[in-house]
């Protein structure tokens, strides 16, 4: 998914946590949101999904195909019955004469990305900045010293060294640090009252046991990624409530519900003290008080009924909110998926050029539409495999190969093309009004986007690209063969005349089909033994080769 794709995503499931916070933030243990805020976060900075049929985008898609008919494009009218079946065979080039020019990209790095790299800069100064000038602020702190603090932190050890100091230049005490945390506490603090003491070093020691400020920092980093996305925004600033309220609460339970006045009381004192701090800090009372002191006071003895109550509403939310859809495949439960095997070269010295594109499509309800169906219901656009490489679309038009019989699939970048430019370039090199021309530049008309992909070896790539699937224009010196199935049809490419189709090369690719679970395993095998019967008897056009 692309960034945009993945900040939506996550938006639907950042607005569910909002909503359910606003009714049960003081029903819940706070520990429900933490954990959910940390699924939000999973879904903005880690680029993998889990697929779901409950999830709610798996409702949506299933919507989406009940209410919108594909509109098609028709395929060029040249046909020729043979033994009650069709056979499409629109030339594309016959014996080029002309060199192909490649078609040069305008920039290699999109306006849009350059907008999102400033973006994404300006956000990080805006945290960065004011974090570092505090820092040098902090490190003016002195050592504290103090019996009762000593005894305290005595008595309360962690397994990293915590430093407890004392500082003239803030108002409320506050920690930063992750690996060599320090404490920080207001010279103006009464430090006779032992109670309100031991209550602020709790709330302080909590946030270091559970590295909240390592928290923070990966929220701020959510936020400069997705800076343009206020949802996440949102969640930043209600996620640091929560932090503060989950201390809140650790400390209440520690030293009982008879506490709560006491604490709620210096949580007032000390926001009356209260100035601005760097996000990057974890401190004792920099986030909103009305909502803390309520729930400080609502807050209740943790009950099986609420802890099962809270473990079913998070597992629940993540399932239907925090889940991709569900790709629908004739991929049969327990079936394995075997790695398609490496095809041997079909043709030897070729001398001519006339690459034709033979559509497979022949007369029987369930060939070609089928499987058609069934890749457009997975999450490719189009699945292309030739000597050299396995290549997929994907659903966001993001293109991956394979050069180990799809072992390893490696994304790979591409270059937008104009398609006007690409029309043109088009109109040049191939001259034939046959198959590119008709319905390329009908396609290109729509609305179709180009894709550009350069190979080490002079090998190039044009990916016309629309809802309908992708068609793939070839650029090389020599001709060489391929198998293509996109959102309308299945062709072979092939050089020389008859058409020269290797048996081996086509159980290939269905075997490449089978790995990516766009067909069953048994109906790979059933397609592929009817379409080589379908090509043996039509030796006129086809010459199947071992």
């Amino acid at each position: 998914m692309s960034l945009l794709q993945i900040s939506i995503s996550a938006s639907v499931f950042i607005l569910v946590v909002i909503f359910l916070r606003s009714l049960l933030i003081h029903k819940l243990p706070k520990m429900t949101f933490m954990f959910l805020w940390g699924v939000a976060l999973i879904q903005l900075l880690v680029p993998v999904s889990v697929q779901s049929q409950f999830s709610i985008f798996t409702a949506a898609e299933h919507l989406n195909r009940m209410f919108t008919v594909p509109k098609l494009i028709p395929t060029p009218e040249s046909l020729t019955f043979i033994n009650g079946t069709t056979v499409i065979m629109p030339p594309i080039t016959e014996h080029l004469t002309a060199a192909i020019m490649p078609l040069k990209t305008a920039s290699q790095i999109s306006p849009i990305v350059w907008v999102w790299l400033v973006g994404f800069t300006l956000c990080a100064l805006f945290f960065i900045i004011p974090h570092l000038r505090c820092r040098k602020i902090y490190k003016m702190a002195v050592p504290i010293r103090n019996d009762f603090i000593r005894k305290w932190q005595h008595s309360n050890l962690l397994w990293r060294n915590v430093q407890i100091r004392q500082l003239d230049h803030i108002s409320t005490p506050l920690t930063y640090g992750i690996f060599r945390p320090v404490v920080l506490l207001p010279k103006n603090l009464d430090y006779d009252d032992e109670k309100q003491l031991a209550l602020i070093l709790t709330h302080e020691f909590t946030h270091i046991k559970r590295f909240d400020t390592l928290k923070k920092w990966i929220l701020v980093t959510s936020v400069c990624v997705h800076w343009f996305n206020p949802f996440v925004w949102v969640m930043h600033i209600l996620a640091n409530r929560d932090i503060e309220l989950f201390c809140d609460e650790t400390v209440i339970r520690k030293f009982g519900e008879n506490t709560k006045p006491t604490y709620a009381r210096a949580l007032i004192r000390l926001e009356e003290k209260k100035i601005g701090l760097s996000p990057m800090i974890s401190s004792f009372s920099k986030n909103s008080t009305e909502e803390r002191i309520i729930s400080i006071m609502k807050t209740k003895k943790i009950t099986v009924t609420t802890m099962l109550l809270a473990i079913g509403l998070v597992a629940s939310v993540i399932i239907i909110f925090a889940t991709s859809a569900l790709d629908k495949t004739e991929a049969a439960t327990g079936v394995d998926n075997p790695i398609a095997k490496s095809a041997p070269a079909i043709y030897q010295g070729a001398t001519t050029t006339a690459l034709m594109p033979i559509d497979l499509t022949f007369n029987k309800k369930e060939d070609v539409p089928k499987l058609i169906d069934s890749l457009m219901a997975s999450k490719y656009r189009a699945v292309y495999m030739d000597n050299e490489i396995y290549l997929r679309v994907m659903m966001d038009n993001t293109i991956q190969i394979s050069k180990d019989n799809g072992a390893v699939w490696k994304k790979y970048d591409t270059d937008e093309i104009d398609t006007q430019d690409f029309a043109k370039w088009l109109l040049k090199n191939d001259p034939n009004p046959g198959y590119s021309m008709k319905e390329i530049q009908n396609r290109l008309a729509n609305g179709a986007e180009v894709k550009h992909l350069v190979f080490e070896n002079i090998k190039e790539m044009y990916f016309i690209i629309d809802r309908n699937g992708t068609q793939i224009e070839l650029v090389q010196p020599e001709k060489i063969s391929s198998v293509l199935i996109d959102g309308q049809r299945m062709m072979i490419t092939s050089e020389g005349f008859p058409i020269r189709i290797s048996a081996q090369m086509l159980k290939s690719f269905y075997d490449l089909l089978v790995s990516n679970n766009i067909l069953s395993e048994t109906y790979a095998k059933q397609d592929y033994a009817e379409r080589i019967k379908h090509l043996e008897k039509n030796d006129t056009i086809f010459k199947l080769t071992k």
